[in-house]
């Protein structure tokens, strides 16, 4: 089962934002970072977790255990239920990709055991509001 991590940064909120995704599959390990446009922070996390399943779907991940520090996204996807309407498009999305997968869990974890996605999300805001300003 291949282990997804995925994490979203942001410079204001709202405010540019970018994602960091690591996939470990088969003892290979993929990760990917970049800009996700202007989003506030709930909604740069829901990004983040659409490309991360959009990146295991393209490396043909078939069973997923993704891992989240938020507990909003891991509370909405195991409920299937969002309290703020503006999310559910990404609920939506998130069940339909999802189903595309044999298996696909979320499970929250500690921020301290997704650092690696945070650090990628960090990076990339970095280096892009250096280049730009």
């Amino acid at each position: 089962m291949a282990k997804i991590y995925f994490d979203a940064a942001s410079k204001g909120n709202p405010g540019l934002s970018t994602y960091g995704v690591v996939i470990v599959e088969n003892n290979q390990r993929y990760q990917y970072a970049d800009i996700i446009g202007e989003k506030e922070n709930h909604e740069a996390e829901w990004e983040a977790l659409l490309l991360a399943l959009t990146k295991a779907e393209q490396l043909s991940v078939t069973n997923a255990l993704i891992h989240t520090d938020s507990k909003l996204i891991e509370d909405a996807v195991n409920r299937e239920f969002v309290k703020n309407k503006r999310y559910k498009p990404y609920l939506d999305t998130y069940v339909s990709l999802s189903n595309r997968f044999n298996l696909c869990f979320v499970k929250w974890v500690p921020r301290e055991q997704n650092k690696e996605a945070n650090m990628l999300a960090q990076t990339k805001l970095y280096e892009y509001t250096k280049k730009h300003h």
